[in-house]
Parts: C-alpha cells; sequence; structure tokens
C-alpha cells in the first residue's frame, strides 16, 4: 500500500511539474516573464503565462530567452537548428552546439507542440448595401495553415456574392488546397488542388491541379518572398457552352508580404501569377491580389483586398476577358 502510495505521489508531482511554466523570456527594458514558448511566427513570440495568458511579444523586444523543450528554430537564410533554447548572452540564443543571433531567427516551433500552436490564418467577412439601386454585396474569405517540421499546409476560399434591382444576381468563389514541402536552402515543392467560379466571366467551374517548385526569394521579421513555377492541368465549364475542355497551363508566379507588429499592426500582401497555356495558342490568364489589413482591436483588422482576373482568350464566345474589384471587410485573425 506505501509503495502504491509513493508511485501516485510521484506520478502527480511529475504531472505537476510537468504542467509548470518553466521557459524564461528577458525583455530589453530588463523585465524577465515566467512562462511557455508557443511559437514565434511573423516577428511576434507567443508566449504562455500563468498570470497574464496568452500573450504577444514583439520579436525585436526580447533580449534572451530560454527553455527546456525542444523546438526547431529557422533562420532567416533558410536553415534550421533543433534542441532547446540555451540562455546566452544579450541578443543571442545558443541551441545545441550553436549560438545564433536572434535577429536572425525567423521562427521557433515546438517539435512535441500541440496542434492548435502549430495553426494560423484569418476570417473575412464584408456587407455593404445601396439603397439607390438595393445592391447588397456579401464578401467573405478564410485562411487556414498549418506549419509542420517538414511541411506546411494552407487551404483557402473566398466568396463574393451580388444582388441588384437592376441587374442579374452574380457570385464568385475561388477555393484551393496547398501541400508544401519544405527544402533546404529555402527551396520548396508540392501541388495545389483548387476550384474557380465566376460568374461574371461566364466561368461555370474550373477545377485545377498543380504541380509546382518554388524558393523563398527574402525571409525575415518583417518580409517575405517567394517566387515559384510549374504545371497547370485544368478542366473548365462555361454557361454559355454545354461541353467541358481540359487543358494544360504553365504557372509562373511571385508573392510577397510586409508586416508591421509595432501597434497598431500592419500586415500587406500581394501575389500575382501568369497561367501561359501550352494547349490553347495564344492564350494566358493572369490573376493578381493585394490584402491590406490595419489593426483596430487585438485580433480583429479593418482589410481591403483588391483583385484582377484576366483571360486573353476564353473558352466561349463573347464573354468578358476581365473582372476586377475591391471589397472591405473586418478579420478576425487566429
Amino acid at each position: 500500500m506505501q509503495i502504491k502510495l509513493a508511485g501516485l505521489c510521484l506520478a502527480l508531482g511529475a504531472g505537476v511539474a510537468e504542467a509548470q511554466k518553466t521557459d524564461s523570456v528577458w525583455i530589453r527594458n530588463g523585465d524577465r516573464i515566467t512562462g511557455e514558448v508557443k511559437s514565434l511566427s511573423r516577428a511576434l513570440l507567443k508566449y504562455s503565462t500563468d498570470d497574464l495568458g496568452t500573450i504577444y511579444i514583439e520579436w525585436d523586444k526580447v533580449a534572451r530567452i530560454s527553455s527546456p523543450a525542444t523546438y526547431e528554430v529557422q533562420l532567416s537564410s533558410g536553415q534550421k537548428y533543433f534542441g532547446t533554447l540555451g540562455l546566452s548572452r544579450e541578443g543571442t540564443l545558443v541551441i545545441g552546439v550553436d549560438t545564433l543571433s536572434l535577429v536572425d531567427i525567423v521562427t521557433i516551433t515546438p517539435i512535441k507542440g500541440q496542434l492548435l500552436s502549430r495553426i494560423d490564418g484569418y476570417l473575412d467577412l464584408g456587407f455593404s448595401y445601396q439603397k439607390a439601386n438595393k445592391t447588397v454585396q456579401l464578401t467573405s474569405s478564410a485562411r487556414v495553415v498549418y506549419r509542420g517540421p517538414l511541411a506546411e499546409t494552407t487551404f483557402d476560399i473566398t466568396t463574393f456574392r451580388e444582388d441588384r434591382e437592376d441587374a442579374e444576381e452574380t457570385a464568385r468563389l475561388s477555393t484551393s488546397l496547398t501541400e508544401r514541402l519544405l527544402l533546404p536552402d529555402r527551396w520548396n515543392t508540392g501541388f495545389v488542388l483548387g476550384y474557380d467560379r465566376n460568374e461574371e466571366l461566364d466561368l461555370a467551374g474550373r477545377g485545377r491541379l498543380v504541380g509546382f517548385g518554388g524558393r523563398s526569394l527574402n525571409r525575415s521579421n518583417h518580409i517575405d518572398a517567394r517566387a515559384s513555377a510549374g504545371l497547370v492541368l485544368t478542366r473548365e465549364r462555361y454557361f454559355s457552352v454545354d461541353s467541358t475542355s481540359t487543358g494544360v497551363e504553365g504557372l509562373l508566379g511571385v508573392w510577397f508580404a510586409a508586416f508591421r507588429y509595432d501597434r497598431p499592426k500592419l500586415d500587406a500582401s500581394l501575389s500575382s501569377q501568369a497561367y501561359p497555356s501550352l494547349t490553347v495558342d495564344g492564350r494566358v490568364r493572369l490573376q493578381n491580389d493585394l490584402r491590406v489589413s490595419y489593426e483596430l482591436v487585438k485580433d480583429f483588422m479593418l482589410t481591403v483586398t483588391l483583385f484582377d482576373s484576366y483571360d486573353s482568350k476564353p473558352q466561349a464566345v463573347g464573354v468578358t476577358k476581365n473582372d476586377f474589384g475591391t471589397t472591405l471587410a473586418i478579420s478576425w485573425t487566429f
């Protein structure tokens, strides 16, 4: 009986010890905060404390950091290190036998972290009404990103619907699932499964399967730039055409993001993609998207988006080649 009680006490003691937050962060003003390092992404250190709950610390305000847990640490060069976060002189971090400069670190990810600690994204919702022609517009979009040690999974969806008294109702839908395998020296490869529908362009549906390779051109705590190229298999159907068509396209794309996390936060991204057709002579599709978010209160942003879709030779006669527009929405980030 005594042995059982002793074992129970040891088990409870181990559970309490495991639950204790033993990580430390020293701020440049001299303050030390005890807690648990959750992650570092986009210049914000996610940090869990007993008294304040989960807080976000701007990375350039951190002087030193330590944790006995095991993490993946990635530098702006793309190089990765694995180990515990050891103390060193101010402005540096020891991981294993290596000493790293804090300014070179762009991500910190727990190796055995919970699923939710590896997920972030946003949800947008916009609404407008014009009394003159009784126009109602409803827009929504969402992005969910899961970042693992070797791969990154992203799900995107954007919807738009306009109902007005003096014209027919129009709607747009774009959704995609991207699986990106992270390779050494900032290279990556992967695939995309996507579906688009745009009544303004007479597009009843376009399914796409994309295989791509890419490279991170510049990644720091405030800038992220990537380029990619690949091949696209499409299957298209138009409202004015009964048949469907299958095609092959090339892909050339660039993506750029810049972010500032001194309050108020500011986040901007621009993506541009060209799809030259390999099966229809002279056909090129272009897709450009701009997104700018400005912080209103914690985790809520005012977001402006601008999109432009162009098809030089749509596969239906007499339809519009270009569709563009802007939206204003309230965003929740997580």
